[in-house]
C-alpha cells in the first residue's frame, strides 16, 4: 500500500505485508483466510498526531502513566505476559515496589485475541500443543475449549472480588455452550473423532472443570454412592477419554505427538479411578506393552509408575468394600493374597527404582509430576492395607500372627510419612508455603499448581499420615485454590468416611477442616 502520511490503522500482519487489511475485531479475515493468528491492532493512541515538543511529551508521559495504573473498568485490558513479566497481587504490591516493575503491555482489544497465547504459557512444558493450535480457525472445537478455559482462567485470576466472585459469567457460559456443541460434533464425526486435536479438547474441559470447582477431591468413595449422586463433570470427560483413546487404538502409540498426548491422557483416567476405587480399563496392559516394547529414553518412570497405579486401583477397588462394610470373615479369607499383590506391586516399582537412579536426581516438572502421582497412589493404598489389617488382627478367632499384623501396619506408617515428605518438599515455591517467588504469577505456574491437586488431596484426606504434613497440604491447598484460581482445591474432604469401627482402631482421627483444627482421637 502506498504511504499516505498517516498511521495505518491495519493489524501488525497486515501493514507488515503491505496489504490492505478489512480491520475486522478481533482478527481481520485476510490473516485467517492467510491461515495464521492475527496479531491484533496498534493502541488507538499510536494512529493520531501529535505535538512532540518537550510540555507537551511530559504532560502525555503522565496521563499515560495514570491510564495505565488505573484503568477504566469500561475497557477491557488483557495483560500480555512477556519472558520477564510478572503480575503482582494486592498482597504483595509493597514488595513490587521494591523489586524490578513487572513487564506488562497493555493490549486493547477482544480477549479472545490472546486466549491460545494464554493456554499454551499454561501448559509451557506440553510439547504438542503449539502445533495443534496452529491454522485452526475461530468456530473449532480446540480454539473454543481455549477460549472457555482463558476466560475462566482470568476472572478466577484477575475478577474484581477474586475467585470468579461478583462476576458477570454469561460471556463465559456462552462460550462453553459453543464450545460442548462442538466438541460435541467432533467426537461423534468419523472423521475427527481420533484426532489430536479433539482429544486435547475434551482434556482442556477438564481441566476447565478443575479450575471451576467441577469435582469433590473425594478419596473414599463407595460405590453405592456413586451410584446415588450425579456424576461430575470432570468425571464424564474423563470417561470420554478413555473412549476417545479407545477409538484411537494402538496406532497412537507410534507417533511422537500420540505418544506424548497417550501419556496425559492415560495419567488423568488413571488419577480418576485412583479416586474412585475402580480397576484401571484392561486395554492400559496392552497398550503399555506395545511402549514397553518400543520404550524410548525418557518413558521408563512413565511404565513402571503406570503398572504400579494400575496394580493399586485393582487393589484398591477390593479393599474399599471390605473395609467399608466391616467384612472381617472376607479380610482373613483374602488377605495373604490381597498382601501378595500387594508385596509385589511394592517391589517390582522398588526393584526398577533402584536399578535407575537417573530418574529421581534432578527430575523435570514432568518426572516431578509423575512421581508425585505416584507417591499419592501409594499413600492411599498403604492406609487402606492398614485398614484391612486392623479387620483381620480384630477377628474374633485371627488367623494371622499378632506380631506380624502390627510390624506390618508398622512398616505401613513408616512409609506413608517418608512418601507424604516428599510430597511436601516437592512442592514449589510458587505453589508452597514458601516465600513467592518471581515465577509465582506467571501461566506456567498454573500447571505446576494444577500437578500438585491430586497428591496433595490424598496426603490431606488421608489419617495415618502426619499430622504437621496434612496440615502443609491443606495449607498449600488452599494457596492454590486462592492464588491460582483453582477451585477445585478449594474443596477439602478430609472427614466423612464409613469405615468399619474395627477398621479404623489405633487410628487418631481429627478434623482439619474446621477453623480452628480440633485435636485428633483415637478410635478405641
Amino acid at each position: 500500500m502506498p504511504n499516505t502520511g498517516k498511521p495505518s490503522p491495519n493489524c501488525h500482519l497486515c501493514r507488515q505485508r503491505r496489504v490492505k487489511c478489512d480491520l475486522a475485531r478481533p482478527q481481520c479475515q485476510r490473516c485467517i483466510k492467510y491461515g495464521v493468528q492475527c496479531p491484533g491492532y496498534r493502541d488507538d493512541q499510536s494512529l493520531r498526531f501529535q505535538h512532540a515538543d518537550s510540555a507537551k511529551f511530559e504532560q502525555r508521559r503522565r496521563k499515560k502513566h495514570q491510564h495505565v495504573t488505573t484503568p477504566s473498568s469500561d475497557t477491557l485490558q488483557v495483560v500480555v505476559f512477556t519472558p520477564d513479566s510478572t503480575v503482582s497481587s494486592p498482597a504483595s504490591s509493597v514488595a513490587s515496589h521494591r523489586s524490578t516493575p513487572p513487564l506488562l503491555r497493555a493490549v486493547w482489544q477482544h480477549w479472545t485475541a490472546e486466549s491460545v497465547p494464554l493456554v499454551l504459557g499454561c501448559y509451557s512444558s506440553l510439547d504438542f500443543l503449539p502445533s495443534l493450535f496452529k491454522g485452526l480457525g475461530e468456530d473449532h472445537c480446540l480454539t473454543l475449549t481455549g477460549h472457555v478455559f482463558t476466560r475462566a482462567y482470568v476472572i478466577n485470576r484477575f475478577g474484581p472480588h477474586g475467585l470468579g466472585q461478583g462476576v458477570d459469567h454469561r460471556e463465559l457460559s456462552t462460550y462453553l455452550g459453543k464450545a460442548l456443541s462442538s466438541v460435541s460434533s467432533a467426537v461423534n464425526n468419523p472423521n475427527t473423532c481420533t484426532s489430536d486435536a479433539t482429544i486435547v479438547a475434551v482434556w482442556l474441559l477438564g481441566n476447565y472443570e478443575l479450575m471451576m470447582g467441577g469435582v469433590e477431591r473425594r478419596s473414599f468413595v463407595h460405590r453405592r454412592d456413586e451410584v446415588s449422586s450425579p456424576a461430575a463433570p470432570w468425571h464424564i470427560h474423563s470417561k470420554g477419554l478413555l473412549s476417545l483413546l479407545r477409538a484411537r487404538g494402538d496406532r497412537q502409540l507410534y507417533s511422537r505427538s500420540g505418544r506424548q498426548i497417550f501419556w496425559v491422557m492415560h495419567n488423568i483416567i488413571q488419577i480418576q479411578c485412583t479416586i474412585t476405587n475402580t480397576p484401571c480399563p484392561p486395554e492400559f496392559d496392552h497398550w503399555l506393552c506395545i511402549i514397553e516394547r518400543t520404550l524410548q529414553p525418557q518413558e521408563p518412570l512413565f511404565l513402571h509408575s503406570g503398572r504400579y497405579i494400575s496394580s493399586a486401583c485393582s487393589l484398591l477397588s477390593r479393599l474399599m468394600p471390605i473395609t467399608g462394610e466391616g467384612d472381617i470373615t472376607r479380610a482373613c479369607a483374602e488377605y495373604e493374597q490381597l498382601l501378595a499383590e500387594f508385596d509385589k506391586a511394592e517391589l517390582d516399582m522398588l526393584g526398577w527404582m533402584h536399578s535407575a537412579p537417573q530418574f529421581q536426581i534432578g527430575a523435570g516438572p514432568v518426572f516431578r509430576y509423575f512421581w508425585n502421582t505416584w507417591r499419592g497412589t501409594r499413600i492411599k493404598l498403604h492406609h487402606m492395607m492398614i485398614l484391612v489389617t486392623n479387620l483381620v488382627e480384630h477377628a474374633p478367632d485371627c488367623p494371622f500372627d499378632s506380631r506380624s499384623l502390627q510390624a506390618r501396619r508398622r512398616l505401613c506408617l513408616e512409609i506413608i510419612a517418608t512418601t507424604a515428605q516428599e510430597v511436601v518438599d516437592s512442592i514449589p515455591e510458587s505453589s508452597g508455603d514458601r516465600m513467592l517467588d518471581t515465577s509465582a504469577h506467571t501461566p506456567a505456574a498454573y500447571f505446576d499448581a494444577i500437578r500438585l491437586i491430586w497428591p496433595l488431596s490424598h496426603l490431606y484426606v488421608v489419617p495415618t499420615a502426619p499430622r504437621h504434613l496434612r496440615i502443609v497440604a491443606r495449607e498449600a491447598l488452599l494457596r492454590i485454590g486462592r492464588e491460582k484460581g483453582i477451585l477445585t482445591a478449594l474443596k477439602p474432604r478430609p472427614g466423612g468416611w464409613r469405615f468399619a469401627p474395627e477398621a479404623l482402631k489405633g487410628i487418631a482421627l481429627d478434623d482439619l477442616e474446621a477453623p480452628s483444627a480440633s485435636p485428633p482421637y483415637i478410635v478405641s
